[in-house]
């Protein structure tokens, strides 16, 4: 019996719709008009059909653009757990070469902040302690440039690569890559920057201010020297895994002052704070201290013989300096000495009558013209209290009047009247005694001011005041 396949004439007749079928959500299948078909059981709606509480679900899931940290958001000792969860991490492997050799490498892991804000934070001071400690001597290295190599471990990715003079790196495209990447982060990739510093050795500052220029030789000599010295260095701070004595004690003493003009080493007296020269026996002096277990962490802990060494120096300097300007008095066109009289008698220059130069009129310097024909009566201790009182009261500050007090105190518990101070004119003298820079030289440079001006008119009033 065979079944015929053409459609029963009932399914050609036209088919009211019923009032349930009417509300049907659903067009009719073409072919099949007025007829709704049946649902399967459990399909949902079109993938596009969605209701309004359904879209804002969506809208509040939706993950945040990637970005990177900014300073204002970031404090120290803060944990992984509190950063944002858009936050995007990468490395930052970075190196130093001097004369394109490689002197240091290293690396910061799970950098979070954005790269502007870590460089001045964090990476230039860890750049800066690393040339002290490398490079013994201030101005032997210059900076020459600086290259960065952002890249992803992503092969259909290519790396940026961006150079700069010196130091003076733009972060602006370095971030904006960063950000790019930002998916690719968050899908697990990992973000890294390699960044070169560039340095050169600078000899030519050293030859400027040693006044000199050294033979081919000689120069090719030193420098091989000295990078046997560094190399030893680094060797014996690998394996103590310390700063070595030498390089502490030099890094220690080199002068961090750019007015100080005595040289790259010094000792800084910490009562007036003067400077004080250090020359290579001295520093190797100290280098031996240390070695037989002194303690030198700082400039108050040099040994006192030491600076006794140091005072003494000093004062032979300024003694034979004192002795060449004395060795000029009485030649032709020099100036003569200057006198203080305490016993109201005014002394005569003496006149050399065989040099027919020194019997006309000389011509004083300024301050000399200042200082010449100066009566000082009175007891001499007497001056010295008086002098000290009168700049006392030209302070208003309470220290700098204690300062003053302290000079006149040193001057009279060594002996010193004002004659003497005037022709020492050493304001060291009164500086290693504890008396500030500033106060001690005023100390010494206004005497003639004070006996010219203030002492001689004073006595001269009172002894109107008795007359009348």
């Amino acid at each position: 019996m065979t079944t015929d396949s053409y459609p029963d004439e009932r399914d050609l007749q036209p088919h009211v719709l019923e009032p349930g079928d009417q509300d049907s959500q659903y067009a009719p299948t073409p072919g099949y008009y007025g007829r709704t078909p049946a649902s399967s059981c459990g399909l949902s709606p079109s993938p596009e059909y969605h209701s309004e509480h359904d879209l804002e679900d969506l809208c509040q899931h939706e993950p945040e653009r990637p970005r990177l940290l900014q300073l204002s958001e970031w404090h120290d000792g803060m944990l992984s757990d509190e950063l944002p969860a858009n936050c995007i991490q990468y490395t930052i492997e970075w190196k130093v070469t001097v004369n394109k050799k490689v002197l240091s490498r290293d690396t910061e892991e799970d950098v979070v902040l954005t790269p502007s804000a870590y460089w001045p934070k964090t990476l230039k001071g860890k750049l800066e302690r690393l040339l002290e400690g490398k490079i013994p001597r201030k101005g032997r290295v210059r900076s020459d440039d600086t290259s960065i190599a952002v890249s992803v471990n992503d092969r259909s990715q290519r790396d940026l690569m961006k150079r700069f003079d010196h130091l003076d790196i733009d972060w602006t495209a370095v971030e904006k890559q960063l950000l790019k990447w930002g998916e690719l982060f968050r899908r697990g990739k990992k973000l890294r920057l390699s960044i070169t510093f560039k340095y050169v050795e600078d000899d030519s500052l050293h030859k400027i201010t040693s006044g000199r220029v050294e033979k081919r030789g000689r120069s090719s000599v030193t420098k091989r020297m000295l990078n046997e010295r560094d190399a030893q260095l680094d060797a014996e701070e690998n394996v103590s895994g310390q700063e070595s004595i030498w390089r502490g004690v030099y890094n220690l003493m080199r002068c961090p002052s750019s007015s100080c003009h005595l040289g790259p080493h010094c000792w800084q007296d910490p009562h007036g704070k003067k400077h004080y020269k250090l020359r290579s026996h001295q520093l190797k002096r100290l280098i031996a201290f240390v070695e037989k277990g002194g303690a030198l962490l700082s400039h108050e802990d040099v040994p006192d013989n030491f600076r006794e060494e140091l005072y003494m120096e000093e004062r032979h300097r300024l003694e034979s300096q004192q002795s060449q300007k004395n060795k000029m008095v009485g030649t032709p066109g020099s100036c003569q000495p200057i006198n203080i009289n305490f016993n109201g008698m005014r002394s005569s220059p003496q006149q050399d009558t065989s040099n027919p130069t020194t019997a006309s009129a000389i011509v004083l310097p300024p301050n000399d013209q200042v200082m010449e024909d100066l009566n000082l009566t009175g007891l001499r201790d007497e001056a010295v209290k008086d002098y000290g009182a009168w700049h006392e009261s030209n302070v208003g500050d309470e220290n700098l009047k204690a300062q003053f007090r302290q000079a006149c105190n040193v001057a009279l518990a060594n002996g010193l009247d004002l004659r003497l101070i005037h022709e020492d004119q050493d304001p060291s003298f009164f500086i290693d005694k504890g008396i500030v820079v500033g106060i001690a030289r005023q100390f010494v440079r206004d005497i003639g001011q004070w006996v010219k001006c203030v002492r001689n008119v004073t006595l001269d009033d009172q002894a109107t005041q008795a007359a009348a």
